[in-house]
């Protein structure tokens, strides 16, 4: 701990990011670090699941310490997907029990960055759709739509390979043809061409400029303060810009030139 706050009083910068998975996983160490961090006056952001809001004091100390907003893992709002994916934190997830906790969210003034993942075996292409409609409807800061990656050595995966549904031969991340944002399964109800599309279609609806504007207009996180509506202003254009710059990138390839970029490209 003692190191930590050593290392922010030796820089400049009064916005940091703490490169944690989840930085409230244990409450009384966040709390310490959180009491350290408001004599310092910066500005933080970080990654937390959403079981944190149970915990007022923890909460009162991060705002007080100057957080942001954070990384959150909603993953789905359905409650089916919720169940397969058996993340404790999440496991009443549906638009209905999410709408105290972005209640609460909206009172301590978090910008939140809400990340979900698609292509569950409950999903539809309808479901995944609405998930991006929940997204805007909320006017989170940011969000994410996540294809489904099975990576090797996890149960995903190996239920993947046992069902015969890993493609580009269960080596997507060494496949000359995968892409990036590509879907790397055969999901139950689309085609695998149908989620990469529909993840696509996700990204570009939630970062289109009716979208940035709307989502603007939330009064208790993006339009807080002055320092909190920049923020907003800065960086929404800018992954907007990488929504399109990024879908079908190749692995490994600078400035993403390839013929698969480039066609995407033109549906701007």
């Amino acid at each position: 701990m003692e190191d930590v706050i050593r290392e922010i009083k030796l820089q400049k910068r009064k916005l940091l990011f703490f490169v944690d998975d989840n930085i409230v996983c244990n409450r009384e160490k966040a709390k310490e670090l959180f009491r350290a961090l408001i004599p310092l006056k910066i500005h933080w952001v970080s990654q937390g699941s959403i079981d944190m809001l149970a915990d007022s004091e923890l909460m009162s100390l991060m705002v007080k310490s100057g957080c942001l907003g954070l990384v959150i893992g909603f993953e789905s709002i359905s409650p089916q997907c919720i169940s397969e994916m058996n993340k404790g934190t999440n496991k009443k997830g549906s638009a209905d029990m999410y709408r105290s906790e972005i209640e609460q969210l909206r009172k301590w003034g978090l910008q939140t960055w809400a990340a979900f993942t698609v292509g569950h075996d409950g999903d539809t292409v309808e479901s995944i759709r609405a998930t991006c409609d929940f997204a805007i409807k909320n006017k989170f800061t940011f969000a994410a739509f996540n294809i489904l990656m099975p990576y090797p050595n996890t149960p995903l995966y190996e239920k993947m390979q046992r069902e015969n549904r890993l493609l580009y031969d269960g080596k997507w991340w060494l496949h000359e043809d995968y892409r990036f944002n590509y879907a790397s399964i055969v999901p139950k109800n689309m085609t695998p061409e149908e989620l990469t599309e529909i993840s696509f279609d996700c990204r570009r609806r939630f970062n289109s400029p009716m979208s940035i504007f709307t989502r603007a207009l939330e009064p208790r996180t993006n339009l807080r303060t002055p320092y909190r509506f920049a923020t907003y202003l800065i960086y929404n254009p800018l992954f907007r810009k990488e929504v399109f710059k990024k879908q079908g990138m190749k692995f490994g390839l600078k400035g993403g030139d390839n013929d698969a970029n480039r066609k995407d490209k033109t549906r701007k």
